[in-house]
């Protein structure tokens, strides 16, 4: 299944140096950026629903046992960030979209502060919460008649520590409450009370991640891996896994352009057997890779970045049902402040 915040799972990297937000500038003030664009979008999942105003797969299925059908959207592509800065103190407080978040297409809506330690590096926490809460099916399993959509949260908290002691290492968690609204998964089946309740998709999300920024012919290149372990303490012992995931992002920084290239893999396992289909586990494999591209000073506006993305998305699963994937394109209007 894809995670219900569609882009989370496409890892982009962290903008090059030269667009990045400074976790705290050097002047106090108001700093942060605002993007607005259009783009298309195209989705195979059985499980989710709706983002917004977009439909992600069609209410009525007829069979379990094959793959979903694709879905093909146009979306809108806006976030924000305002941030306050403290310079004498380099402390930083912010509510919005963080841009390396957003350069990473996860949309989630942050509000905290950052604490720059001397050599230590900078602290930041801040709260996570769903704006726009995602959509998914109350009983993906209903087969003949339409579905019913209920609502998907993922609120919580994010702990960061950037730029240890000087170095190029970033440790973050985060931890999200799942909740979906009316779970009833599997109660179209038949099954058993005791089998419906391994379908909870409720729970705990647990997500450890570091990587390591290395440089050269600064700032011409960027290197950004990443290693990520991921656990989720599901209400039903057939929706919660754990596993990790690997990532590359790379930079390329020439004249006007900044190049961002990034691939993903990552491996879920699961902790029992799904009872629809043969106590089989859904065990899965995650792929993705993006590409965007910046343009500084379009048609000589200052602070203004034009911005255009290409992302793909694609799950195997060992259960027929579950395999997904998400095509992606974008193109927007940066402009930071």
């Amino acid at each position: 299944m894809i995670r219900p915040v569609l882009p989370l799972v496409m890892t982009t990297a962290f903008i090059s140096n030269a667009y990045a937000i400074e976790p705290i500038p050097t002047e106090s003030g108001f700093s942060g950026f605002v993007n607005v664009g259009v783009g298309g979008m195209s989705v195979e999942s059985n499980t989710l629903a709706q983002f917004g105003s977009v439909d992600l797969s069609n209410s009525t299925i007829n069979s379990i046992d094959g793959s979903a059908s694709s879905e093909d959207s146009a979306i809108p592509v806006i976030a924000a960030e305002v941030a306050y800065t403290f310079a004498n103190s380099r402390t930083q407080v912010f509510i919005g979209n963080q841009l390396e978040d957003y350069i990473r297409f996860d949309f989630s809506t942050l509000a905290g502060i950052r604490q720059e330690i001397g050599k230590a590096g900078v602290l930041g926490a801040s709260f996570l919460y769903t704006p726009l809460a995602t959509e998914v099916w109350s009983d993906p399993f209903l087969t003949g008649s339409p579905r019913t959509k209920t609502d998907r949260t993922a609120n919580g908290y994010r702990l960061i520590w950037d730029r240890m002691y000087g170095t190029g290492l970033e440790l973050r968690y985060s931890y999200r409450d799942v909740d979906i609204d009316d779970e009833l998964s599997g109660e179209s089946q038949g099954l058993e009370s005791e089998d419906v309740a391994l379908l909870n998709r409720n729970g705990d999300l647990h997500r450890f991640t570091a990587q390591y920024t290395f440089t050269w012919d600064s700032p011409r290149h960027r290197l950004v891996p990443l290693f990520s372990v991921v656990d989720l303490d599901a209400d039903g012992d057939a929706m919660a896994y754990d596993g990790y995931s690997l990532g590359a992002n790379y930079i390329y920084s020439i004249n006007r352009w900044r190049l961002v290239t990034n691939v993903y893999i990552s491996e879920l396992s699961f902790d029992e057997g799904h009872p629809l289909f043969d106590d089989r586990k859904i065990d899965s494999s995650q792929f993705g890779a993006s590409l965007s591209a910046f343009y500084a000073s379009p048609f000589g506006w200052k602070n203004w970045l034009a911005n255009g993305t290409v992302a793909w998305f694609d799950q195997d699963s060992d259960v027929n049902f579950y395999d997904s994937s998400v095509g992606l394109f974008s193109v927007g209007l940066l402009y930071r402040f």
